[in-house]
């Protein structure tokens, strides 16, 4: 079983969950408990999700409680108004100097995505050194989304030769049990008060073993 969503934030517009590595962000029906409908339960009203984290992914998720800022929200999305920071560990010793990546992603099959020459979408990371391991076989990093594809940042880590740890679709798929990608800090301007929000979620319970023994030395700010 999947732990219980951490609340960060809420009011009476908005609710920010942490979200556990695992459960689906919505669309699960009548076939599993997805984030959604968890949140549902827990405020005892319909909530709904202002965007979405692949199922592997943990961390910061919005949802909205009511729809008086349906528009205002869905704008605030789609005009890039939201800074998305995310933490990844990788596999070895990220390129030095490689700072930002640029690519058009498209489809590559069912659920695949892939970067490709000709004929996606540009996407936009920009990538910082927070530490890498002794033996130099892991990097942690922080990532900022500029654009907002689908599997943008694991895609964009296979194209810098260090894939996310744990990928099943990108990289080895190893080890099983933990997967190299949190959403640590949304921050957008809350569409009712206009005042900044920033939410931020700490890491899984499995994070500490993989990035406490890294040599943060090698940051690069």
């Amino acid at each position: 079983m999947n732990p219980s969503p951490d609340i960060l934030f809420e009011d009476e517009h908005l609710l920010g969950l942490n979200k556990p590595s695992g459960i689906l962000t919505e669309g699960g029906g009548d076939r599993e408990t997805d984030l959604e409908q968890t949140a549902s339960q827990l405020t005892g009203k319909p909530v709904f999700c202002c965007h979405r984290l692949d199922r592997l992914t943990s961390g910061v998720v919005l949802l909205r409680k009511t729809n008086r800022y349906n528009a205002e929200l869905a704008a605030i999305f789609e005009q890039r108004q939201v800074r998305k920071l995310y933490w990844a560990v990788v596999e070895g010793a990220w390129p030095a100097g490689l700072n930002k990546i640029e690519t058009q992603i498209g489809p590559a099959g069912q659920g695949i995505w892939a970067n490709v020459p000709t004929g996606g979408k540009p996407a936009v990371s920009t990538f910082r050194v927070l530490g890498t391991s002794t033996d130099k076989r892991f990097t942690w990093v922080s990532v900022l989304l500029k654009t907002g594809r689908t599997h943008q940042i694991r895609l964009h880590c296979q194209h810098a030769g260090c894939p996310m740890v744990g990928d099943p679709v990108y990289g080895s798929g190893q080890p099983a049990n933990f997967f190299g990608l949190h959403a640590r800090q949304l921050k957008l301007q809350h569409p009712a008060t206009h005042q900044d929000l920033a939410l931020t979620a700490p890491a899984p319970a499995n994070w500490p073993e993989w990035v406490k023994p890294m040599d943060q030395s090698t940051a690069v700010e």
